[in-house]
């Protein structure tokens, strides 16, 4: 299995992203909780209320204190309200547990000896006032929007560079991520290989003691879902995954220039769907890999008897 980004690498990538905001970030205040910093800069700090976990699960929670005001006098102190961020660790089996399905407000960016750090924000707006029909609400939304701006680009970066014992680690949340970490890591999950190059009979995965290649796919690359590409004419070979009664494939191309371009067509009822992914290798030093490659080679070995090395 590939190693993640190398940290020198993204200890470069993090320190250019804080020199890019250090005019916001000057006479902040820090915050260090268990060993986790990052600093809350000076135009805002005022705007935010910072809270140690709420569970054993959570280091640190960071919410806008006038929402949370707000909410309070409404009565609705249990919604969450004024929410921006908080971290989070997590142990493996739990990260992969939570692949398995939509980990939507659940962004793992970290890694130490087994343990995964996560940053988790809300997927609706937590912005609350007692009113909205007030003088003053235009600057009160602007602000919202610097406090959200600063927690999505700087916080992680910023625990990356305080924390060089932390490996950056990171994976994008599509529908083919979620169907690759179910079939890594999922008893049970139904899905085969087909390739004309092999013959005509689906090809079973279940025939290797070992499945490296499912793993390569689910953990060294990340994701893209793109708006507008096109499919190469030639060969594929095809994951596809049973879905109740659905099914789910994947075209890996072997056109040497889409090797990382990856189709997904869903059949749901009579109703075809299409979606283009673009695969991008995690590793900085293998940029060259592909995931046609690891698809082939996979097919080899299943049809050959071989065992996976």
């Amino acid at each position: 299995m590939l190693k993640k980004m190398m940290a020198g690498t993204v200890l470069a990538a993090a320190v250019a992203a804080l020199g890019a905001s250090a005019a916001m970030a000057g006479a902040g205040e820090k915050v260090d909780r268990q060993g986790i910093s990052f600093e809350i800069p000076e135009e805002i700090r005022n705007l935010v209320t910072v809270e140690d976990g709420a569970d054993e699960d959570t280091i640190v929670a960071v919410y806008e204190t006038a929402s949370v005001d707000a909410a309070k006098a409404l009565g609705r102190e249990d919604e969450g309200a004024g929410f921006i961020f908080s971290i989070s660790t997590l142990p493996e089996a739990r990260v992969k547990e939570l692949r398995c399905g939509d980990m939507s407000g659940m962004e793992v960016f970290a890694e130490d000896d087994d343990v995964f750090y996560v940053f988790n924000h809300p997927t609706d707006v937590r912005f609350v006032r007692e009113s909205y029909d007030y003088d003053g609400i235009e600057e009160d939304e602007s602000a919202w929007t610097k406090i959200n701006e600063w927690a999505d680009q700087e916080v992680r970066q910023e625990i990356l560079a305080n924390n060089p014992e932390l490996d950056e680690d990171f994976y994008t949340n599509t529908y083919l991520d979620m169907l690759l970490a179910r079939a890594a890591y999922e008893e049970g999950t139904e899905y085969e290989l087909r390739s004309v190059e092999f013959g005509a009979d689906p090809l079973d995965p279940a025939t290797l003691d070992d499945n490296d290649y499912i793993e390569d796919l689910a953990e060294d690359f990340t994701y893209e879902e793109l708006s507008d590409a096109k499919a190469p004419d030639g060969e594929y070979y095809v994951l596809a995954f049973k879905e109740g009664e659905d099914e789910v494939m994947y075209h890996f191309f072997k056109d040497p220039d889409s090797m990382n371009l990856i189709r997904e067509v869903r059949t749901v009822g009579d109703e075809e769907m299409e979606t283009f992914y673009q695969a991008n290798p995690k590793d900085a030093d293998d940029m060259d890999r592909t995931t046609t490659e690891i698809v082939g080679k996979w097919c080899a070995a299943i049809a050959n008897g071989e065992e996976d090395d």
